[in-house]
């Protein structure tokens, strides 16, 4: 009978998926969907350290006050972005390529369903990244979590805006800003 512990061990493990490692970003709310007749697969999980390049572009006043995929209410002047497959509330660290100005945000939305943009970046994400006026930007995203955690806070630059967290998380979600903040600040 031990000799199939192992086994079992390893088959309960397959079966929790995502949910067995602190470093992972999970959503359970990712169903599959259609715009434009192309289907997309949002991700139930992701690694924190995954990273994606593409082009990013920003969207603000047309969508201010609309609802997101999230649930929210859209606000153009919080630290957000949309995202076609993320698990929604995923903390990226954007960085854009051409500037080397970075910013983290919350995924809260889908999209951009426009050509081969990675990420809509709100507003105020495309203000800090230097990237309003051309309307565009080559970006770097990387997964820092839905948990700050020490490995992704030393990453990250001390001058940071961290997104608010919305009035319903995500369970994955940290809302403790202020802490980390304060850990950033020693």
């Amino acid at each position: 009978m031990y000799r199939r512990l192992p086994l079992l061990v390893i088959f309960v493990a397959f079966l929790c998926g995502c949910a067995v490692s602190p470093g992972i970003v999970k959503n359970d709310r990712s169903k599959s969907y259609e715009i434009n007749g192309k289907t997309y697969h949002p991700m139930k999980c992701v690694k924190v350290g995954y990273s994606q390049g593409g082009v990013a572009s920003w969207y603000g006043p047309g969508f201010h006050g609309r609802k997101t995929a999230s649930g929210e209410i859209y606000d153009m002047n919080d630290l957000t972005a949309a995202h076609s497959e993320l698990p929604l509330n995923t903390l990226l660290k954007v960085t854009n390529l051409k500037n080397n100005r970075h910013v983290v945000v919350r995924v809260n939305d889908r999209g951009p369903f426009i050509g081969d943009r990675v990420i809509d970046m709100s507003f105020a994400a495309a203000r800090d990244l230097g990237m309003v006026a051309p309307g565009t930007a080559p970006v770097k995203l990387e997964v820092i979590g839905t948990q700050v955690r020490l490995a992704s806070a030393k990453k990250i630059r001390r001058n940071i805006r961290i997104p608010h967290s919305p009035k319903n998380p995500n369970p994955y979600y940290a809302s403790n800003h202020k802490g980390f903040l304060a850990f950033l600040r020693n």
